[in-house]
């Protein structure tokens, strides 16, 4: 006679081996890794003692900001460089046309000009570089013999202006002269604190209380 057949036993799942744990632990720390942070042009992002100014950044008294709207990365060794990625499908092909409202970013000043980089068509980031200047005659529409650009501009703020001309390749020629509502939207004082605006031509540090002089832009109500 033969024996029966005993049926076979519940079989037991198989122990995870180290790697499956690593790999599960791995995929923890993914889900739960933040997203960039945001950035709006001139926000301070980080020390430039301690980190790199990379693409869609500019570094000034020390520190880092975003010279773009934008995500906020890390790259390079050690993830040391800060860079500002625009906001993916909001430049594409974007340029700055005739009577276009932009957002430039001082970059140089002379008595007749101030040079600039345009970082904004409206509320869109600009992934390429455009250049602009706002010329002595087309700050403001009255006394414009007696205007003083340094009075007006300084290198680093940014100011919301409206396209005139093309000028020669990739340069363009911008007034702040249109309307109330262009001229200086965010500047830095002498001491490093942001400035607020107090009337059409003179901006208060908020560190300092000093006052300073610009070309105001009207702000939003």
């Amino acid at each position: 006679l033969k024996s029966p057949q005993l049926p076979p036993g519940p079989q037991s799942s198989p122990t995870p081996t180290g790697d499956t744990r690593a790999s599960s632990g791995a995929m923890a720390v993914a889900v739960a890794a933040a997203p960039p942070r945001a950035a709006a042009p001139g926000q301070r992002l980080g020390d430039a003692e301690e980190l790199l100014s990379g693409r869609g950044t500019y570094a000034e008294c020390g520190a880092i900001y975003a010279a773009l709207a934008g995500e906020v990365q890390r790259c390079g060794p050690n993830d040391t460089t800060l860079e500002v990625a625009p906001n993916r499908g909001e430049s594409g092909g974007t340029v700055p046309e005739v009577g276009a409202v932009v957002v430039v970013r001082v970059v140089r000043m002379t008595l007749e000009r101030a040079e600039c980089v345009i970082v904004a068509v409206g509320d869109t980031a600009l992934a390429e570089k455009f250049r602009g200047v706002i010329r002595k005659q087309d700050v403001r529409f009255f006394e414009v013999d007696k205007v003083s650009m340094v009075e007006c501009f300084r290198v680093g703020d940014f100011v919301r202006a409206q396209v005139l001309a093309l000028g020669d390749i990739r340069s363009y020629v911008m007034s702040t002269a249109l309307s109330d509502n262009l001229g200086v939207i965010l500047a830095r004082s002498a001491a490093g604190g942001v400035l607020e605006p107090i009337s059409w031509n003179y901006m208060k540090c908020s560190i300092t209380g000093e006052k300073e002089k610009r070309k105001v832009a009207k702000p939003a109500s």
